[in-house]
């Protein structure tokens, strides 16, 4: 009968030393889970309204000749050796959600006024156009 007791005790100890792991585990896993959040949640996205407006202005999309900046120089030149107007160019920026901004641009063309739209990730620094003037915009002088 000793020799059940003592089987039975071995056993125990076991089953402690895998609950202690086991828990201590989840201890460091959710230590490690409530950092991580932490970081993620500590980056600030407010207030980086010129930090938005600088990527779409130097942003170069695929075939175009100059960055959005220098495009407006170059279709504001287009329009004026066809004897047309184009210029008064104004960037705003705001903030729209999480890392995402919004970037617009207006502009008179003639006497009607327009406005373009991008869309502004700061976390992927990715610029996407966000309506038919922006692609209309940053297509080369020649093409609009």
């Amino acid at each position: 009968m000793a020799d059940p007791v003592t089987s039975s005790n071995h056993t125990q100890k076991g089953s402690h030393m895998a609950a202690i792991l086991g828990w201590g585990s989840l201890a460091l896993g959710t230590i490690a889970f409530i950092y991580f959040i932490a970081i993620q949640l500590g980056v600030q996205w407010d207030g980086r309204e010129q930090e938005a407006l600088q990527m779409v202005r130097e942003f170069k999309g695929p075939g175009m000749q100059f960055n959005l900046a220098h495009q407006t120089i170059a279709l504001g030149n287009a329009a004026r050796e066809k004897g047309g107007f184009l210029g008064e160019f104004s960037w705003n920026s705001k903030h729209d959600e999480g890392p995402l901004y919004k970037v617009e641009l207006t502009w008179k063309e003639g006497s009607s006024n327009h406005r373009a739209s991008w869309k502004v990730n700061l976390e992927d620094k990715s610029v996407l156009p966000a309506d038919v003037e922006a692609q209309k915009f940053m297509k080369p002088p020649s093409a609009s």
